[in-house]
């Protein structure tokens, strides 16, 4: 069977994180998680409905550095091999590469950001082409603080990257924190996080979330109707699928499947890779209203608390002409070359022949005209003084 991913709602007290719990999976030898095996081939029903493979002749998020401030990313699982970067860890001493991940969480999100297709696998992330660049943040569900994440946030900018997710929460406003976000709004870099599970606690506002310049996602259902968990406010900004959702975990070729809107928050970052892979010129902050106003709205006043200005849409997002861009949300098309016409080279012998064959013809209906008006056989043409007559008068 596969392994399921259980949600656990932590509600972050003072300044520490609240990341939800991965599956109690069978420990290996270094008390990690167990890599997944299973593998579906059927599409998960999250794809299913946001299709973002339609724009993928367009863009597939190539170019694009996705930030993933996590619990670490494996770069040796299947469909992510080859674009996972070495990373850094800004939460264990001695400060090593993020691109291993024992607790199974990052991985789990990058792939829905990044995951390509593979063989007889129904799942893919978003945008199959997108680089990730891993910055370990937490350990597991119960490690991590606000300072981390500030960290995090800072280090994936200064490493290149154009999206930074952060499927984590504190429930405290913190100065370091909001002022990484700013770092990365000055930077031109657009910050993904998740709006948090704590819906049923006393949906607490959270951080980073909660910043005016961060796109905060919730979680939606197969229905469409917002998660039990979810927790709403005036800050949300879009919400995704984040209730039974795929994707892969680190050390093996299978998928998890699990539920939460820190799983929501990836598909929101994996559409602005493929916006911003399409639509290099625009801002973050563009970037950000073209998400909002290409979503599926909810038919109620926006942004409504619980659904913001509604689910992503991945074709809408790249591909809508929005008049407020002007020049800088023209679509970027790569048409392929037109080949030049092939002119024929004039055929001399030809033309010849076809002058003469008009003279030709010029000759022969000449030669009939002489001998059927100016000469008649047995006749001779004679002449005759032409008699013009003109009223009231003669002419000689």
């Amino acid at each position: 069977m596969r392994n399921v991913l259980r949600l656990l709602a932590i509600v972050a007290l003072g300044c520490s994180v609240a990341i939800p719990a991965l599956p109690a999976a069978a420990a290996t030898g270094s008390n990690c998680a167990t890599p997944p095996v299973t593998t579906d081939p059927t599409v998960p029903w999250a794809q299913v409905q946001l299709a973002p493979q339609r724009v993928w002749d367009l863009t597939e998020g190539a170019g694009i550095t996705v930030g993933v401030v996590d619990s670490g990313v494996d770069a040796t699982t299947p469909q992510l091999a080859g674009r996972v970067l070495t990373g850094k860890d800004v939460i264990n001493p001695g400060n090593g590469p993020a691109n291993t991940d024992c607790y199974g969480h990052g991985t789990f999100v990058a792939g829905i950001i990044a995951a390509a297709p593979v063989q007889g696998a129904g799942f893919a992330g978003v945008a199959p082409q997108a680089t990730i660049l891993p910055v370990r943040a937490a350990n597991d569900a119960n490690s991590g603080s606000a300072d981390a994440l500030a960290q995090g946030i800072r280090v994936a900018v200064d490493g290149g990257a154009q999206v930074i997710n952060v499927s984590a929460s504190t429930n405290l406003p913190d100065a370091q924190l909001e002022a990484a976000v700013d770092y990365a709004e000055q930077h031109n870099v657009v910050v993904v996080a998740a709006a948090a599970n704590g819906q049923q606690q006393g949906d607490p506002v959270t951080y980073p979330a909660s910043y005016p310049t961060v796109l905060a996602v919730g979680a939606v259902g197969a229905n469409g109707t917002l998660a039990s968990f979810s927790e709403t406010g005036k800050y949300l900004s879009l919400v995704a699928p984040g209730e039974n959702v795929v994707s892969i975990g680190p050390g093996g070729g299978g998928q998890w499947q699990g539920s939460g809107t820190s799983y929501a928050a990836p598909f929101v970052a994996g559409v602005a890779a493929l916006v911003r892979a399409y639509h290099p010129q625009l801002s973050a902050a563009q970037v950000r209203d073209r998400l909002e106003a290409t979503a599926d709205h909810p038919g109620t006043t926006m942004p409504d608390p619980g659904y913001g200005w509604g689910t992503v849409n991945p074709l809408a997002a790249v591909t809508a002409v929005l008049p407020e861009e002007g020049a800088a949300g023209t679509v970027v098309t790569h048409l392929p070359s037109i080949p030049k016409p092939v002119v024929p080279k004039p055929d001399r012998l030809a033309g010849v022949l076809t002058v003469l064959g008009v003279l030709g013809l010029i000759g022969v209906g000449s030669l009939t005209w002489l001998c059927t008006t100016i000469w008649r056989p047995g006749s001779r043409r004679t002449w005759r003084r032409r008699t013009v007559r003109v009223t009231g008068g003669r002419t000689s």
